[in-house]
């Protein structure tokens, strides 16, 4: 038996690991960290100038969608389940995104560490709610 990537699937699963990210970005973001956000303004754009360039936040939050359902898709391991395949991508990719960028940024950036390991955690979060979502909705095609 041969799997292929089902495209309608996949599809739908970009637009589901989108509104994740998306949901999950704005709770992360605006909700938790809003007030260190506050605190730590001079490190910030203003907001009028981050309103304006929100298009490229939401162009990188949909190439992300795109890449990690792909990524999955092209991992897809026939009978190990699909949520529980979701949940195990999430965490991994949250760590091989997250582990070492956020220690790049303790070394270079002069971010409260609090701050820096809430990123951490919030994007590892965050991406296993994301592959959740993809498992959840994203299944192969069967060839025999």
């Amino acid at each position: 038996m041969d799997v292929r990537m089902n495209v309608r699937r996949w599809g739908m699963a970009v637009l589901g690991a989108y509104s994740a990210l998306a949901v999950t970005d704005w709770l992360i973001h605006s909700v938790w960290l809003g007030p260190t956000y506050q605190y730590t303004a001079a490190f910030w754009r203003p907001a009028e100038q981050m309103r304006d360039l929100i298009g490229f936040m939401v162009a990188s939050q949909a190439a992300l969608a795109v890449l990690l359902t792909f990524v999955y898709a092209k991992g897809y391991e026939a009978g190990k389940g699909t949520v529980a395949q979701g949940f195990r991508f999430g965490v991994l990719m949250g760590l091989l995104l997250f582990f070492p960028s956020n220690l790049m940024k303790f070394f270079v950036y002069p971010y409260p560490i609090s701050l820096i390991f809430n990123w951490f955690l919030g994007g590892v979060v965050q991406t296993t709610i994301t592959g959740l979502v993809i498992g959840y909705l994203y299944k192969p095609e069967w060839k025999v």
